[in-house]
């Protein structure tokens, strides 16, 4: 029985030491894992602070951007564009009180009437947009100041406004004088 029992000592000892190996291995190997798992940890708050520090650096973007747009004024194009509207509606406008007068002006007093329309219109503009010049109304509102206009008609104008100024009634004697020498 000694050399069974010997036999038998021989594998369980055999088989201790492949378990002890065994063990050993799967300490390496949860090490190893730890470790690897402690990198990808590692990694991953890296990549959350970069995140972070990304998403305030567009968000300052975006705030620098904004304030960018608030102190950029209208550019040639719009001004143009806004001109433009004042300008053609000024004739409209001076066309409208002059067939309410139910008058046909000269030339002069025309131009003079729409003069004053178009200085009634830019007023209206600049303090619907609070700045001093048209050419100061911000980029962002660029496309408001032109609806602004289009929506302005000649009964937003108070009698006032566009009553006939010094200069148009001296247009008028002057040209009443021409006529009765003429």
């Amino acid at each position: 029985m000694s050399k069974k029992k010997s036999k038998k000592d021989n594998v369980l000892i055999e088989t201790v030491k492949m378990q002890g190996e065994q063990a050993m291995q799967l300490v390496k190997q949860a090490k190893f894992n730890q470790n690897l798992l402690d990198e990808v940890i590692g990694l991953k708050d890296e990549m959350d602070r970069n995140v972070r520090k990304t998403n305030q650096k567009l968000t300052d973007i975006e705030l620098l951007v904004e304030e960018v747009n608030k102190k950029v004024h209208i550019d040639d194009g719009e001004a143009t564009k806004i001109k433009s509207i004042v300008f053609r509606k000024a004739g409209v406008f001076a066309d409208f009180y002059f067939e309410e007068q139910k008058t046909h002006p000269s030339d002069n007093l025309f131009a003079s009437k729409k003069g004053q329309f178009i200085r009634l219109m830019y007023s209206r503009l600049k303090k619907a947009f609070n700045v001093t010049k048209y050419t100061n109304i911000k980029h962002v509102d660029a496309e408001k100041a032109v609806k602004f206009l289009e929506d302005l008609s000649y009964d937003d104008f108070t009698k006032f406004e566009i009553r006939e100024t010094p200069k148009q009634k001296e247009l008028i004697a002057l040209e009443k004088g021409f006529k009765e020498i003429g």
